[in-house]
Order: C-alpha cells, then sequence, then structure tokens
C-alpha cells in the first residue's frame, strides 16, 4: 500500500452508527480518475487534484453510504473545487459545507469530502452528518485560503457566489466571456468571480491575477481587443442589454466588472478592489 493511500485511509472511520465498512477501498489517480468519475475528472483535476480514496459502509435493510475523500494537494484546490458549485455559506463541517438531501459536501485543509447517501432515510441522514464529524476530526489542521480573496470587497458582497479557479472552462460555467481563453487564465493564474448586489441584475467581478505585469499586459490587451474594443478608449462601457462592463489593470492584477446595472456601480467596485490591493501591500510591506 502506497503512502498516500495509506494517508488517506487514516482519515476515515471503520464505521458509523451501525454503518460497517467491510469491504475494500477503492484508490485512483489523475491516470484512472476518468473510469471512476466519467465525464467530471476535468473538473478536480483543473484544480491540482493528486488522488481520491472511495469507501462504502453498509448496513442492513439501510442504503450504503459512499465517502469520496479527495486529496487536492493544497488548501486553496480544495476551497476552488468545493467553491465551484457551491449556492450557500455553512460552516456545520470542516472549512465550509454544503447539505442537499442525500448528499453533504465539505472542505478542510487540501482535502475535499462528498459523501452520498440514496435513498437517504432518517436513520442514514444521521450516519452522514456522523461521519463528516469523525472525518473532520480526523484531518488535523485547517487549511489557508486563495490569498487573492483578501482583495474582494464586502459591500454588498453574495459571499455563495464566490468561485476561484485556474481554468478559463470554469469563468464560461459561470460566466460566459469567449470560446476561448482570451484573458490567458491557466496554472499559474488566480481567478476569482464573484456576484454584487441584489436582484435579477448583479454585477459580476472577475479578478486574475498573473505571474508578473507582462502576463496581466498581454492578457488586458487581448480582452480588450476581443470582447470591447471601446474600453481602450473609456473605462467603462455600456452594452447593448444595458448594462455596464468596466476594466483596469494593476500591476499583475487584472480587475473587469460586468453586468453592472449602473455606471457608478462598476467604477465603485473597480474602485474598492484598487483600495485593497493599495491596503495588502502595506501590510505586506509591514511585515
Amino acid at each position: 500500500m502506497g503512502k498516500g493511500r495509506s494517508d488517506l485511509t487514516l482519515l476515515l472511520p471503520d464505521a458509523a452508527e451501525g454503518w460497517i465498512f467491510a469491504a475494500k477501498d477503492h484508490t485512483y489517480n489523475r491516470n484512472n480518475l476518468y473510469d471512476y468519475i466519467d465525464g467530471g475528472a476535468e473538473l478536480y483535476i483543473s484544480y491540482g487534484f493528486k488522488r481520491v480514496i472511495s469507501r462504502t459502509y453498509s448496513k442492513p435493510g439501510q442504503p450504503d453510504i459512499v465517502v469520496d475523500l479527495f486529496d487536492m494537494g493544497t488548501s486553496q484546490n480544495a476551497f476552488g473545487v468545493f467553491s465551484h458549485s457551491r449556492e450557500t455559506v455553512d460552516n456545520t463541517f470542516g472549512q465550509g459545507s454544503q447539505y442537499a438531501e442525500g448528499l453533504l459536501l465539505f472542505w478542510k485543509d487540501r482535502y475535499y469530502v462528498s459523501i452520498l447517501v440514496f435513498p437517504e432515510t432518517v436513520e442514514s441522514k444521521r450516519a452522514v452528518f456522523n461521519l463528516a464529524r469523525k472525518i473532520e476530526m480526523a484531518i488535523a489542521k485547517e487549511g489557508s485560503l486563495p490569498e487573492i480573496l483578501t482583495l474582494l470587497p464586502q459591500q454588498s458582497l453574495v459571499r455563495e457566489s464566490i468561485r476561484y479557479f485556474r481554468h478559463y472552462v470554469w469563468l464560461n460555467s459561470h460566466y460566459f466571456v469567449a470560446d476561448r481563453n482570451i484573458l490567458h487564465i491557466n496554472e499559474d493564474t488566480d481567478a476569482l468571480l464573484a456576484k454584487y448586489g441584489e436582484g435579477k441584475t448583479r454585477s459580476i467581478l472577475l479578478l486574475v491575477k498573473y505571474k508578473n505585469d507582462k502576463d496581466a499586459k498581454r492578457a488586458y490587451n487581448n480582452f480588450v481587443g476581443y470582447y470591447l474594443p471601446d474600453l481602450s478608449k473609456r473605462r467603462t462601457v455600456q452594452i447593448e442589454d444595458g448594462t455596464w462592463t468596466s476594466c483596469q489593470l494593476t500591476g499583475n492584477l487584472l480587475i473587469i466588472v460586468f453586468n453592472a446595472p449602473m455606471k457608478d456601480k462598476a467604477l465603485h467596485l473597480i474602485e474598492a478592489v484598487q483600495k485593497n490591493v493599495c491596503a495588502e501591500k502595506k501590510r505586506l510591506s509591514i511585515k
């Protein structure tokens, strides 16, 4: 048994509420994850996935419970894959969790955990929660969040809308920009998407942090030239649907606002991010 598999096994209990692990674990890595998650492996791999252990718990007269424990390599990656489909803000388990009937998801440190049972019963729900508590307690420490999160303005932020990623496909799954990677988002960039405001028309803030100013400038020029050339002349442009788009380059950080209901709201978001950038630079200089 390899060290990676052994480490993951130590985080899973043998039983919970009468459900017992009696079969053998199944472990997958980057080379064979497609065999286990057909059509969904790309999501995990794009977030730096290392390995996953899948364990089934059984109890007579009750549905099986399947636990998938993903090692995502870093806490930032674990947060990212969790944020991809988050719909609520809930910290019941780990560093963030989400529960729907028969499915509990949470993340802690570099681990992302899925606990699934179908159909759900009163007893199996209790067992799912018990398993989650045991697993989160077995994970010794909490991990750090992506640093780019500190740049998000807090006023009017829809917290459950935050999405962190390093692949342009996931940008398009939440807000379509282009059918190709015009922003040059890749494993060396940190990208963050969040919504602001209330009602149907919410501003969408996109932050992309590049390795250096040169890469950021190249992405900025490409975005403006391809997406909205008028942004080369004005900071904010109203598009056909009546909403406003704004774009600003600050060092190696690209700031874009989509879908703003008013020009002032787009500019306010840009300026709020820039204030946070200045505050972060000041904090780092003091250190």
